[in-house]
């Protein structure tokens, strides 16, 4: 009976020990690699993806009726989680790139942005209608602008990390679910880990 109760207490003191000391690194799986577009940022400067960054891309257009505002506004709630995370604006960034560049001008997307809380590490971008057919087939990014300008399109955002290999997929807000804030910043903080 006691060396049952040798055995057994050494077995869960085991388990314990291999609990407390194992490697509790979570790795994000690798789902692609987006090579280096160059796409024009509206302050007029080439914005260049190689960054040593972790970057969260998303696609827009400035007259998306509700998926494209409500997610920006959401991922404005993104900066107060990271910053409580001990994050800085500096150790991310937030990419937003037009799937109109036809109708989303320069003064356009100024306004658009001024309409919410925005940091520094927030880049709007703006290409050809060429280069944009480029980079959404980069990210297998679904969309379609019918003969009245109106836009449909996939409702994902990618999150890269330094490598600009993409890492995850996040949902936008879809009017009932709003984007989960909880899981990218658990994302963010493994790729800055």
């Amino acid at each position: 009976m006691k060396k049952k109760l040798i055995i057994s207490i050494s077995i869960l003191m085991g388990f314990v020990l291999v609990y407390y000391f194992w490697p509790r690194t979570i790795e994000l799986p690798q789902l692609g690699t987006i090579e280096d577009p160059q796409l024009t940022s509206i302050s007029g400067k080439e914005f260049q993806f190689s960054t040593t960054k972790p970057k969260l891309v998303a696609f827009f257009y400035t007259s998306c009726p509700d998926v494209c505002p409500m997610t920006i506004m959401d991922l404005t709630k993104l900066q107060e989680k990271l910053q409580n995370e001990g994050v800085g604006e500096n150790q991310y960034e937030v990419i937003l790139i037009t799937l109109d560049p036809e109708d989303d001008t320069v003064e356009k997307i100024n306004q658009y942005k001024s309409q919410f809380k925005t940091n520094d590490n927030w880049f709007f971008l703006r290409g050809t209608v060429e280069e944009t057919k480029e980079i959404t087939d980069q990210f297998n990014m679904v969309f379609n602008k019918d003969s009245s300008g109106f836009i449909t399109h996939s409702t994902i955002m990618y999150l890269l990390d330094e490598n600009n290999r993409i890492r995850a997929y996040h949902d936008m807000n879809i009017g009932k679910n709003a984007v989960n804030l909880d899981e990218l910043v658990e994302n963010i903080l493994i790729l800055l880990h």
